[in-house]
């Protein structure tokens, strides 16, 4: 679904609608697909139980797809016009990461702030590679004890 929308040129930077509504609709089909009624889940078509829940989980999707769809529509189309959609193009450029969620918007501490957690971050590396240098010497030596 992500690849379908990039193809298309929907501009959908966080797949939304992959994730959600694609996986969401696969999911609902699933159940009429997969679902077992010794496991409590359902009359599935390839567990022998006909074709009765894929039936009713397509036309649940069906339903579905025409409540959300408009309802979006309405939603968006205004907020769309509006301009109110899209980020400005200094967001875009700065990326909203660096504008919305930096250290010195989420800490008020600024670039110490930023610096700090660079620091922190180069030392926890530091230390998970020691503690992995020290995990593949114990196996060795041990290995060595065995054979002596």
């Amino acid at each position: 679904a992500s690849m379908l929308l990039k193809r298309l040129k929907v501009d959908d930077v966080v797949d939304a609608f992959a994730v959600h509504g694609a996986c969401g609709l696969w999911g609902l089909l699933a159940a009429g697909l997969f679902g077992d009624r010794d496991h409590g889940y359902g009359d599935g078509a390839f567990y022998g139980y006909g074709g009765a829940q894929l039936g009713t989980q397509i036309v649940a999707a069906i339903v579905i797809t025409l409540w959300v769809g408009p309802l979006s529509a309405i939603i968006f189309f205004p907020l769309k016009m509006l301009g109110a959609l899209r980020l400005s193009d200094e967001f875009q450029d700065k990326g909203a990461d660096i504008m919305e969620h930096s250290p010195s918007k989420a800490y008020g501490q600024g670039a110490q702030a930023a610096a700090g957690a660079q620091e922190a971050a180069g030392l926890q590396a530091a230390a998970s590679s020691a503690a992995a240098e020290e995990i593949d010497e114990v196996p060795q030596q041990h290995i060595q004890e065995q054979h002596v």
